[in-house]
């Protein structure tokens, strides 16, 4: 099995095999993968083969050959889309998922503790263990990071691969401002294993792990290793409580705020009077009324010796 091959230095075969696929498209995707190639090859793996996809389609076919072919060690390089596009595929599978940060937010690496360097990341990805961790479920698939309703799903409609590529996290700024300028509340009832709560709202966040949107917290202390979701929702229609959500981000407070309804929970569906539309990892592609829940240590992932979740 894999968690007996990739685990600490001291129990290193002398051939280790694994394939490294990169997306070009993300941020530092064509920046690094020369040099993490030549950085896994000098800790001693022995890549099958290395491969570069410009679109999703591609990456996501030629991952599903790999782990078809039971490689103990699928080094994946891109973005949290990446990720999120490649990470159902891993559910019940042998092969582990080696994780190389290169894209704008990262927010699944962060989840990890793994930096935007590729020496330690590819050090992780080689020499790290393999740590089980959670992945939600909305709209009847696996999602990594979050399902969103909101505000959000006009930023998601913002974004382009060239603006990222272009303005690194300043994108996230201006794509806010374009959606503060055209988004209009609505009314949306929550109902999960803790209760039902309905209220008017800009934004609704379903989150998988502690990080979303970049560098900010879910909650102080949501992980993405406890079985649970976190939620929050601004229970306001105000543009001016969602500025004020703005300062809370960074700290991952804002279920602080009167003005904010937050929780865990492992399941529950998110309805709207006039259905809207859906956000799950970056992807516009469901509508509410939205069903969600979590799948606990079904990914099995390269992390940090003192990953802890």
């Amino acid at each position: 099995m894999a968690s007996n091959v990739f685990v600490t230095p001291a129990q290193e075969p002398q051939s280790r095999k694994a394939v490294l696929i990169v997306n070009t498209k993300s941020r530092r995707g064509r920046e690094w993968k020369g040099e993490c190639q030549r950085i896994l090859t000098g800790l001693g793996i022995d890549l099958e083969h290395t491969d570069t996809f410009r679109t999703i389609q591609e990456l996501v076919s030629e991952t599903s050959r790999a782990i078809s072919r039971k490689v103990p060690l699928i080094i994946a390089g891109g973005g949290d889309g990446t990720f999120s596009a490649i990470a159902r595929l891993f559910v019940g599978s042998q092969s582990v998922l080696g994780v190389l940060p290169l894209g704008t937010g990262n927010q699944f690496a962060r989840d990890l503790g793994i930096p935007a360097d590729p020496q330690t990341a590819c050090e992780i990805a080689v020499r790290g263990k393999v740590a089980s961790v959670d992945m939600g479920m909305a709209a009847g698939d696996y999602f990594l990071n979050v399902a969103t309703v909101g505000v959000s799903t006009l930023i998601a409609q913002n974004l382009t691969v060239e603006s990222k590529r272009k303005f690194g996290r300043f994108v996230y700024a201006f794509a806010l401002a374009n959606a503060l300028r055209v988004v209009k509340p609505f009314i949306a009832t929550l109902e999960t294993d803790n209760g039902m709560v309905e209220f008017e709202t800009l934004q609704v966040v379903i989150g998988n792990g502690r990080y979303h949107a970049g560098p900010f917290a879910i909650s102080p202390d949501a992980s993405i290793t406890e079985g649970k979701l976190s939620i929050y929702a601004l229970k306001s229609g105000s543009r001016g409580a969602f500025l004020k959500l703005g300062l809370y981000l960074p700290t991952g407070h804002q279920g602080d705020m009167p003005e904010v309804h937050s929780e865990e929970a492992t399941r529950g569906v998110l309805t709207a009077i006039k259905p809207q539309r859906v956000t799950i990892d970056g992807e516009v592609c469901a509508r509410t009324p939205l069903t969600f829940g979590i799948a606990p240590d079904c990914l099995r992932v390269m992390a940090p010796l003192d990953f802890a979740g």
